[in-house]
């Protein structure tokens, strides 16, 4: 099969791959027909994440239709369209039964902290992802789900990471009836998070980025007002004079973690030149919020 293939920092290639063997009883082949690239997939090739070995395939965000399944699956069946969640987890450790299966015990051998995730690094388990003809997807009797036949792929595969990612940040959030909220970061994780915004009972919502096309988009997409921070002297002050100097009720960070003191960098030791980041965006967020 064809697979995107990590050759190191600032080198991928598409090349052939042996197609994924089934490995496990739970384990599923998922043939993949569509992939998303995500922010943090830039993360890996810039070198940044820890353990990203030669070789790996990246893409925590797919769908497929389902090829083979092990012996132990009775959710799935060959031919079924699903829809891939990017963390991997097993529906029955003691993380899993509180519904925190991003900290599953069980899916990554590698570290405590965190569960299995497709595609990104050794440290979240060293799974390949999908961006790739064919995936195997373990613990597949708990992760996938079956597109409905009235959704359209192109819109499921938002509801692998974009989309849920969003939504949670504007529940976190605790959005009451008629509040103002701020969402940093007009990229899909913060268009979402507008949107959930609204259907949470937002009042107001506004964004802020500096790209002039996700500030239109998102406008238009979201129904949001927006601030573009490259005309804005200080954003705090900016926000509160835009909320009658009351200030944002929920403020939402959703640029990233490209930033000088983010976890990224105390990992690596590198800096990353960027215009901002989640430190930036962070302290507009608390210095922004009533």
């Amino acid at each position: 099969m064809l697979a995107l293939n990590y050759r190191g920092p600032y080198r991928v290639r598409v090349a052939h791959k042996q197609e994924p063997p089934i490995e496990h009883p739970h384990d599923a082949i998922v043939r993949v027909t569509r992939a998303c690239i995500c922010g943090s997939d830039l993360h890996l090739y810039h070198g940044l994440v820890p353990d990203t070995r030669v070789g790996t395939t990246f893409g925590h965000e797919f769908t497929g239709v389902v090829e083979e399944v092990g012996s132990a699956i009775t959710t799935l069946k060959p031919g079924d369209h699903v829809l891939v969640p990017f963390n991997i987890f097993c529906g029955s450790c003691y993380f899993c039964q509180k519904e925190l299966y991003s900290n599953c015990h069980n899916t990554n051998p590698c570290a405590t902290a965190v569960g299995g995730i497709y595609g990104y690094s050794h440290t979240t388990g060293g799974y390949d992802g999908g961006q790739a003809e064919y995936v195997r997807v373990p613990m597949a009797d708990v992760g996938p789900m079956v597109i409905p036949p009235d959704i359209d792929p192109d819109d499921a595969v938002l509801l692998t990471d974009a989309c849920p990612t969003g939504y949670q940040a504007a529940e976190m959030g605790d959005i009451q009836q008629g509040e103002t909220v701020v969402v940093f970061g007009a990229g899909p994780v913060g268009i979402f998070a507008a949107k959930s915004a609204w259907l949470l009972g937002a009042g107001r919502v506004i964004v802020v980025d500096h790209v002039d096309y996700r500030l239109d988009f998102v406008r238009k997409f979201a129904q949001c007002e927006v601030v573009n921070f490259r005309y804005v002297r200080d954003m705090a002050v900016h926000i509160k004079r835009m909320t009658d100097w009351v200030g944002a009720d929920v403020c939402i960070d959703a640029v990233g973690c490209e930033a000088a003191g983010s976890a990224v960098q105390r990992l690596t030791g590198r800096f990353l030149k960027l215009q901002a980041g989640t430190a930036t965006a962070l302290h507009w967020a608390i210095n922004s919020v009533r």
